[in-house]
């Protein structure tokens, strides 16, 4: 059965960095020598079936409290980054669903975590990550700032082999929901370069990752 998983869908988080080895592709590097290839590719996680997105953006006055008057006035502070929660369905019909799934809980947990000890570059902060929906946000750089993933007890799950102990056993429930906070980021040089409310109004920072 062919699985959606493996086909780039509208509504994507892609590690452009190469930092995970494409941990989401479908070719294992131990089983294939071509797929070394891939080493140090973008990692992308797709989203086959279509989550619910809420998107938070707020700005900050501040007031001016005089005294004898009815009324505050404000005063403009700042705007703050755009949030992103998504709650997504994650259908396990398979085995090799079910080692997308648990493969994407790995890929989500470490892009909260910096590099430690034995990795290669030890002290690296989490990655920056893009992410993609509908063709209304394109190449937005964020950072994961929460996930959650429910184990139930009221559904049925998967077994597979563990990938890094075969003989034991990982069991995947068929029905998962993906819930994480995504924080919008940007650098000083790339907003002081590249960012104009004009351009903004015109769409012309899309492709940019404004949002």
């Amino acid at each position: 059965m062919a699985t959606p998983y493996y086909t780039k869908q509208p509504v994507y988080i892609e590690e452009p960095s190469g930092r995970y080895n494409n941990i989401l592709d479908k070719v294992k590097f131990d089983d294939n020598p071509n797929a070394y290839a891939r080493k140090n590719t973008p990692t992308r996680l797709n989203f086959p079936f279509t989550p619910t997105i809420s998107v938070i953006q707020s700005a900050n006055y501040s007031s001016y409290d005089l005294t004898h008057t009815n009324f505050q006035q404000r005063a403009f502070d700042s705007s703050t980054n755009m949030e992103l929660n998504i709650t997504a369905p994650m259908l396990v019909r398979s085995e090799e669903e079910a080692l997308y799934v648990y493969n994407a809980s790995l890929f989500l947990r470490a892009g909260m975590k910096m590099t430690f000890g034995q990795d290669d570059t030890p002290g690296m902060p989490p990655p920056v990550l893009r992410f993609y929906s509908h063709g209304i946000y394109e190449n937005v750089p964020c950072m994961i700032r929460d996930f959650t993933w429910n184990l139930d007890s009221d559904i049925d799950y998967v077994e597979i082999p563990d990938p890094e102990i075969p003989k034991n056993i990982i069991r995947i429930p068929v029905m998962n929901m993906f819930v994480l906070s995504l924080i919008t980021t940007y650098s000083p040089k790339s907003i002081r370069e590249k960012f104009s409310v004009k351009d903004y109004l015109a769409g012309n920072l899309k492709g940019k990752g404004y949002v």
